[in-house]
């Protein structure tokens, strides 16, 4: 359950909108980059600038923006477009396009209401016991396929593994994960 109105947060594309009704000789420029953490997942952070017409050397507002991949169903598949959405979101807010006095999106309370959900509906993380890490490793050894990596990835996620370990498991996952993305793109190739 949420604690604030979802219909209160106007949708990006309204600010956009109103952004080219009032400059329509303006520009939205975004810089969407991608970057690996040292836990495996990528992250993506958008910067957005906006000019209010053709000639603006410096923009009138910023904005930023970051998603990490999975950290929602969204972001499984949409982490980067959901990133750069946010991102023109709050620079358009920063010009003045919150027109109901909210700088947040709806897009980006959804993702509050969602995070909400999730973390009431977790289950907590479970220690590792006797011989869980061994099977961790054996499973990561045994994966033949990026299917196969994700899977046993959503496995070892369930344990509160201390960073040391963490680290260890990690860095085997990525050499596994590059061995399987060059096997895949080997077969791409002779077909």
């Amino acid at each position: 359950m949420s604690y604030f109105n979802i219909d209160l947060y106007e949708p990006v594309e309204n600010r956009i909108q109103a952004f080219w009704k009032k400059f329509p000789d303006g520009r939205i420029i975004t810089d969407l980059q991608r970057t690996e953490r040292t836990d495996g997942r990528v992250e993506w952070v958008c910067r957005t600038e906006a000019f209010t017409n053709r000639e603006d050397a410096r923009p009138q507002a910023t904005g930023f923006a970051t998603e990490i991949e999975g950290s929602s169903v969204i972001n499984r598949a949409n982490a980067s477009e959901n990133c750069e959405t946010s991102s023109i979101g709050r620079c358009l807010a920063n010009l003045g396009f919150a027109a109901k006095g909210k700088r947040p999106s709806r897009e980006e309370m959804e993702k509050v209401a969602r995070a909400n959900q999730n973390n009431r509906n977790k289950a907590p993380k479970r220690n590792l016991a006797e011989g869980d890490l061994e099977r961790l490793l054996e499973g990561l050894s045994a994966c033949n396929s990026l299917a196969d990596l994700n899977a046993w990835s959503g496995k070892a996620a369930t344990f509160a593994i201390p960073d040391e370990k963490r680290l260890e498991l990690f860095s085997i996952f990525k050499v596994q994960r590059e061995s399987l993305t060059h096997n895949q793109s080997k077969i791409a190739e002779v077909a």
